[in-house]
């Protein structure tokens, strides 16, 4: 989880590192909050339904490669439920205990909306809060905890109203709006503009580990009309010590979404910033030079921009980037079975590290990178594992994941905006 040193010095950023701004002293607002998680039970998603979902959140269509593995054996796994216990909050600093998806694949988290403490997906490439609710068909509440507006003293309807966000042919929710009282950690927002779909796709009936998504995205990307709404991000903003939003993910363990503050005991070293173009409503910047292992750094001909996206689990490179990266790992083939890489479970995965920016280069260690167990080698009955770097299939854009914010203490600065990471403690 290192960044290493020899390719900073040979991207000569020695003094370049840039540190986060500090702001001016009208953003001080001294209040900071904290998202707290855990990981709930040890079976990992099935790799190709991740990625599936991914394309399907960008409108991603893939293109078959012409390979095929007539001796891969799928697994697919059904992932039980585990029920959320109560919890005890902690009261400082606002702290949330939550619970995680299964193997890492998303985070999730409690907050509590109008009274009522739902489970959510904290969504950095999306603009619309929206809950699963009562509206819903009984197919789309079962198994679930909904919010239910007419249990709520503080909701309101906003009249003529509609949101409809798409993730993709197969992922979307659409319907009316209201406003309710939103705590998460403690920080809360009067009259929040929330989705109140009664309409979701089957992907989201088929996930009863969250039950909507917190779009913490640019404010631009929101899709209710007639009048745009602010993400709750943007609107707490004015109310945080500093308008930064933290993300801790811990792979197989706890980790936490904090407001407001830049936590020291979370990160070591400097903290590397990139500019942040928001014109598209993304946290993207320039992601322009990639290296394998201890490879060359190797420059990114097509697509060289990135966005941070918290709710894609997998990391999403130029075709390129990905080709050379599994080069280096014998035995791993493109599976159209598969819908990705795949390869022995007991290959030796290397690392590989991308260039934030122009001047800092940021390094993934191979073992966070193995997401996932997926089938069975028919001839030999070696364990088939599928890889969390995976093609953008051309898109306009690279996307950086859970598999690359584990990695690393990452900072969402709407100062700028900016980005930052850091190696974690």
């Amino acid at each position: 989880m290192r960044f290493l040193l020899s390719f900073l010095i040979t991207l000569s950023i020695a003094c370049g590192v840039l540190s986060l701004p500090s702001g001016s002293k009208s953003q001080l607002k001294g209040r900071s909050f904290k998202v707290e998680r855990v990981r709930r039970g040890n079976e990992p998603v099935h790799g190709p339904t991740a990625l599936r979902r991914a394309y399907e959140k960008f409108g991603i269509v893939p293109t078959d490669l012409g390979i095929d593995l007539d001796d891969f054996e799928p697994i697919m796994t059904k992932h039980a439920v585990v029920e959320k216990k109560d919890v005890t909050e902690p009261d400082q600093k606002g702290a949330v205990s939550a619970s995680s998806v299964l193997g890492d694949a998303a985070f999730v988290s409690p907050v509590i909306i109008g009274g009522q403490k739902v489970v959510l997906n904290f969504d950095t490439g999306s603009a619309d809060f929206w809950v699963m609710n009562t509206e819903l068909p009984a197919e789309a509440q079962k198994g679930r905890t909904v919010y239910n507006p007419s249990n709520s003293s503080t909701f309101k309807k906003m009249e003529g109203a509609t949101f409809n966000i798409s993730y993709g042919d197969a992922s979307y929710a659409y319907g009316g709006v209201g406003t309710d009282t939103v705590n998460v950690g403690g920080a809360i927002v009067k009259d929040q503009a929330i989705g109140i779909p009664d309409t979701v796709s089957s992907a989201f009936i088929e996930d009863t580990t969250s039950n909507g998504l917190v779009g913490l995205g640019f404010s631009s990307l929101n899709t209710v009309k007639p009048k745009q709404q602010k993400t709750f991000f943007d609107n707490i903003a004015d109310s945080l010590q500093e308008p930064v939003m933290t993300a801790s993910l811990k792979a197989n363990g706890v980790g936490e979404y904090e407001f407001g503050i830049l936590d020291h005991d979370k990160y070591q070293g400097d903290i590397a910033n990139v500019s942040v173009d928001s014109s598209k409503g993304f946290w993207q910047f320039e992601l322009a030079k990639f290296a394998v292992a201890d490879g060359d750094i190797q420059t990114i001909k097509e697509n060289p921009t990135a966005i941070a996206d918290t709710g894609t689990s997998l990391m999403l490179l130029s075709q390129e980037v990905v080709d050379a990266y599994y080069a280096k790992i014998e035995g791993a083939i493109y599976a159209s079975s598969a819908s990705g890489y795949i390869y022995p479970c007991n290959a030796s995965l290397p690392s590989i590290s991308v260039a934030i920016g122009s001047n800092h280069l940021a390094t993934v260690p191979g073992n966070l990178i193995n997401f996932s167990e997926v089938g069975i080698n028919k001839t030999t009955g070696g364990k088939v594992c599928f890889g969390g770097v995976q093609s953008n299939q051309g898109s306009s854009m690279q996307i950086l994941g859970d598999v690359f914010l584990k990695a690393f203490f990452v900072v969402f600065d709407l100062r700028g905006p900016s980005l930052g990471v850091a190696s974690p403690k």
